[in-house]
C-alpha cells in the first residue's frame, strides 16, 4: 500500500518530516500497510469523499488509543480556519473550534497556518502555542495535540490535519508517519472530489508504491501490474499480462484455502492474509495479500485489485525473535514469558483434576564468587552444565525455565500431595551437589529452593512467583543447599516491612528518635570506662521502639544513613552536655552501620560531628562490624587511618559472629574488640562458649588491644571475665541503657 504513501510524499515534500517506512517496526509497517489498504477499498469502491475523511480519523484514532482526529480548513478568505470533519468530537467542541483566526498562540492548528509548518505540542497545559485556547485544552482535557499541514495539489497549505489526546504524549516516528499519511491521504481526497487530478496523482502512486499491485477482469485475468509486482515475482508485465493469478501458485494451500478466500471477497467485498506464491525461478515465498472488489454504481463487480507485499525476510526475522522472545540464549531454557504461559496452562488443568503445581525458585549458592573467579566464559559453561543436571530431574510435563543470572525456575505440574513435591526437591538437591567437571577441574555447586504450591499459596502466576521467591530467601537464612515452603509468616513479615518503612521514612522526617545510654566499666577499678549510645524509636502511637525493630530495615532501605548521622551528632552534643554539666569526661562508643561506610562520606560525617558539637575526639569512639573491613581493603585503611588521625577510638563491635580474621586485625588499627552477648550470654554453663571467650582475650591482650564484653547479666558471667582478665564489661548487671537524664544521675551516684 506504498502507493498512497507514495503520494503523500510527492503531495507534501516541502512541509512535512517524512519518515522513512524502512525505519518502522514490521508490526507498524502492517498497521500502515491496513490503513492504507481500508483506504484504497475505500477510494477504488468510489466511497464519498466525506466518510473517506472520516474513516481516516477513525481509522487513526484507532492506532492512538484515547485521541480524536480531525480536519480543518481555511476558508475561501483565508482567514479563519473551521473544522470540516471531526468525527469524535462532540457538537459543542466543534462549535468553539469554527472560526479559528491562524496565530502564535492559535492551538497547534492554528501554529500549522501561521508558521507553515507542522506543530506536535505535547503539553497543552503549558506550551505557549495554546495560549489562546488553553480553556478548551482545559474544557475538553485535549493534553496533547499534533497538527500537520494539509497541502493542495498545488503545494499550497489548504488546512490542518490534527490527532489531539487526552494524554501528555510526543508523536513517535511511528505516529508522525500516521499524521504524514492522513494528511496526505485528506488532501489528495480534496482534490480528487474537485477535478480528475488525483487519477494522475494515483497513477503516480501505482507506479512508484513499494508493494506490488495486480488489478485483474471479473474472470481474474490480469489486465495491469505495477514494477514493484513485476520485480517481486520475476515476471515483466509482458509476461503476466492475460494471464491469470494462477500463473504464481505455489502448490502450497488446497481447495477449501481457495475456496474460502473467494467466499470472503464476494460476501464481504475484500480479504487479506498470509499467502505463499512461486517467482519465476521456481522460489516459493510467503507475502501479505489484500484482495479488495471494484463494483460500478450497480453494483456489478468490474475489477479486483490485489496488493502484495514480500514478507520473507519479515518471516525469517519473525521466528528468530519469535525463539528469542521466548527462550533464554544462554541455555536454550524457556525464559519468564513463557515459563509464564505454561505454569498458567498448569494451572487450569490442576484446577479441573484437582492436582497440586509445584512452582520452585532456584537460586546456586555462592555463583558469584566462582563466575568472578573462574570467568564469565566458565561461569556460562556452568550454567549450561546445571541446565543439564536439572533437565534429569524434571518430567516432560514439567517446565524448566532460566529468567537470567544463576536463578532457575521450575513448575512441578500434575503434583498428587506435598511428599511428591519433597521427593522431587530432594532429587534436584541431589543432582546439583554431584561434582562438575570444568576445564579439567571439579567443582561443586549447592543451591537453594523456595517453593509456593497451587492452590494452598496462591491462584495466580505473580502470586506464587513472589511466594516462591520469599521461600528462597528463607532457604538462604537457613544455611543454603536446602529448601523452604512459602508459610503465611514470609508474606506477613512482607507487610510489616512494608508498613515500618513507611513509617520510618515519617520517623526521619519528623526526628522520631532518642538515645539511651549504656555504661562500660572497667573491671580492674569498677569506674566508668565509657558509654554507648543506642537509638530509640519514640513511635507516635507505640511508644519506644528497640533498635532490634527497625535497624535491619532501615539499613535495607538506606534510612540508616540519616538515622545514624543523627545517632552521631546527638551523642557528640550530648557528651559536651554532659561534661558542661560538670561531669567528667568519658568516651562515648557510637555505632556505624556498613551501609554508612559504601556511601563514601564517613569521614566528612564524623569531622562535621566533633566541629559542630565542640566535643575532643578522644573522647568518640566509632564502633565498627567485621563484615566492613572485608569490602575494598586498600580503601578501608587509607579511610581507618583518617579517621584515626582526627584522635578518635575504633572499636570491633559484635567480634566472634562474622570472620573474626587475625589478618584484618594486624592492619587496621583497632583500639578494642567487643565480645558479643551470644557467647558471654552462656560462659557459665557452655565450655564452648567459656573457651571462646578465653580466646578472643588472650589474643587481643597479645595484639595490645583491649577487650570489652557486652551482655553481662550476673556475678557468675563477672567473676568469669574477670578471671580472663577482660578489660571492662556492660550489661544489666551495672545498669540498663537509660536517658541522658537518668545517666547524669548515675554518673553523679559513681562520683
Amino acid at each position: 500500500m506504498k502507493n498512497l504513501e507514495k503520494t503523500a510524499t510527492l503531495s507534501c515534500s516541502t512541509g512535512l518530516p517524512t519518515v522513512e517506512y524502512s525505519s518502522l517496526s514490521s508490526e507498524e509497517q502492517e498497521k500502515i500497510l491496513h490503513l492504507q489498504q481500508a483506504i484504497l477499498e475505500s477510494v477504488a469502491l468510489g466511497v464519498d469523499h466525506m466518510e473517506i475523511i472520516n474513516q481516516v480519523c477513525r481509522l487513526e484514532e484507532q492506532l492512538l488509543p484515547n485521541s480524536v482526529g480531525s480536519v480543518m480548513l481555511m476558508d475561501e478568505a483565508y482567514e479563519f480556519l473551521n473544522v470540516y470533519a471531526a468525527p469524535s468530537i462532540p457538537p459543542e467542541g466543534v462549535a468553539q473550534l469554527n472560526g479559528l483566526r491562524p496565530g502564535p498562540g492559535g492551538g497547534s492548528c492554528g501554529n500549522v497556518i501561521y508558521r507553515q509548518e507542522p506543530q506536535f505540542v505535547s503539553n497543552t497545559f503549558a506550551d505557549l502555542r495554546w495560549q489562546d485556547l488553553r480553556h478548551l485544552a482545559y474544557n475538553f482535557n485535549l493534553c496533547s495535540c499534533w497538527s500537520v499541514p494539509i497541502y493542495s495539489s498545488e503545494q499550497k497549505i489548504k488546512g490542518t490535519f490534527a490527532l489531539s489526546s487526552f494524554e501528555h504524549r510526543s508523536p513517535s516516528p511511528f505516529h508522525q508517519k500516521l499524521l504524514e499519511i492522513g494528511s496526505s491521504i485528506i488532501g489528495i481526497v480534496l482534490d480528487r472530489n474537485k477535478s480528475l487530478e488525483s487519477l494522475r496523482l494515483f497513477q503516480k502512486v501505482f507506479e512508484g508504491s513499494e508493494e506490488g499491485i495486480m488489478v485483474t477482469d471479473p474472470n481474474k485475468v490480469i489486465l495491469l501490474v505495477n514494477p514493484a509486482f513485476s520485480k517481486m515475482v520475476g515476471y515483466t508485465s509482458e509476461e503476466l499480462l492475460g494471464e491469470t493469478p494462477k500463473k504464481l501458485s505455489s502448490g502450497h494451500h488446497d481447495r477449501s484455502f481457495y475456496a474460502a478466500m473467494w467466499d470472503s471477497i464476494n460476501t464481504f467485498g475484500h480479504w487479506h492474509g498470509e499467502i505463499w506464491n512461486r517467482r519465476k525461478n521456481g522460489e516459493i515465498f510467503p507475502e501479505w495479500l489484500a484482495i479488495s472488489t471494484v463494483n460500478d454504481l450497480s453494483g456489478k463487480t468490474t475489477h479486483y485489485i490485489g496488493i502484495f507485499s514480500d514478507i520473507s525476510e519479515r518471516k525469517n526475522a519473525e521466528e528468530q525473535i519469535r525463539y528469542l522472545s521466548s527462550h533464554d540464549a544462554l541455555t536454550g531454557l524457556p525464559n519468564r514469558m513463557l515459563f509464564k504461559d505454561r505454569l498458567e496452562n498448569a494451572i487450569a488443568f490442576a484446577a479441573r483434576s484437582h492436582h497440586k503445581v509445584a512452582v520452585l525458585n532456584l537460586d546456586l549458592d555462592q555463583f558469584k564468587m566462582l563466575n568472578d573467579s573462574l570467568g564469565h566464559t566458565a561461569g556460562d559453561e556452568l550454567l549450561r552444565c546445571v541446565t543439564s543436571q536439572l533437565k534429569v530431574c524434571v518430567r516432560d510435563t514439567d517446565t524448566l525455565c532460566r529468567p537470567g543470572g544463576d536463578e532457575f525456575f521450575i513448575a512441578l505440574a500434575n503434583m498428587p500431595d506435598t511428599d511428591s513435591i519433597s521427593t522431587m526437591v530432594d532429587k534436584i538437591l541431589e543432582h546439583i551437589a554431584k561434582p562438575f567437571v570444568l576445564e579439567g577441574r571439579h567443582l561443586s555447586l549447592s543451591c537453594s529452593i523456595g517453593i509456593a504450591v497451587y492452590p494452598d499459596d496462591g491462584g495466580n502466576f505473580e502470586t506464587l512467583m513472589k511466594r516462591a521467591d520469599k521461600a528462597m530467601y528463607q532457604a538462604k537464612d537457613a544455611g543454603r543447599n536446602t529448601y523452604r515452603y512459602f508459610t503465611e509468616q514470609l508474606n506477613s513479615d512482607s507487610f510489616e516491612y512494608m508498613r515500618i518503612t513507611h513509617e520510618l521514612r515519617e520517623a526521619v522526617k519528623c526526628k522520631q528518635f532518642t538515645l539511651h545510654y549504656q555504661p562500660q566499666i572497667d573491671l580492674a577499678t569498677g569506674n566508668v570506662q565509657g558509654v554507648e549510645a543506642l537509638v530509640r524509636w519514640n513511635h507516635p502511637l507505640e511508644g519506644l521502639i528497640p533498635p532490634g525493630r527497625f535497624i535491619s530495615i532501615a539499613e535495607q532501605n538506606g534510612l540508616i544513613v540519616e538515622i545514624g548521622e543523627w545517632v552521631l551528632n546527638e551523642a557528640c552534643r550530648q557528651a559536651v552536655a554532659w561534661q558542661m554539666a560538670g561531669l567528667p569526661p568519658i568516651v562515648i562508643a557510637v555505632n556505624m552501620s556498613a551501609v554508612q561506610f559504601k556511601r563514601g562520606n564517613v569521614e566528612n560525617l564524623v569531622r562535621s560531628a566533633l566541629d559542630n558539637s565542640g566535643l575532643d575526639p578522644q573522647y568518640l569512639e566509632i564502633e565498627l562490624t567485621e563484615s566492613i573491613l572485608l569490602h575494598d581493603m586498600d580503601y578501608m585503611l587509607s579511610l581507618l587511618k583518617d579517621l584515626k588521625d582526627t584522635g578518635l577510638k575504633l572499636a570491633i563491635d559484635d567480634f566472634g559472629t562474622g570472620y573474626s580474621s587475625l589478618a584484618y586485625l594486624k592492619k587496621f588499627k583497632i583500639d578494642r574488640l567487643k565480645i558479643d552477648q551470644s557467647f558471654v550470654g552462656d560462659i557459665a554453663i557452655d565450655p564452648n562458649d567459656a573457651a571462646i571467650v578465653r580466646a578472643i582475650v588472650q589474643m587481643a591482650h597479645t595484639l595490645n588491644l583491649r577487650v570489652i564484653a557486652e551482655g553481662v547479666e550476673n556475678q557468675e558471667m563477672l567473676e568469669y571475665l574477670s578471671s580472663c582478665q577482660c578489660d571492662e564489661v556492660q550489661g544489666y548487671h551495672f545498669a540498663r541503657p537509660m536517658p541522658p537524664e537518668a545517666f547524669a544521675a548515675f554518673m553523679a551516684d559513681k562520683t
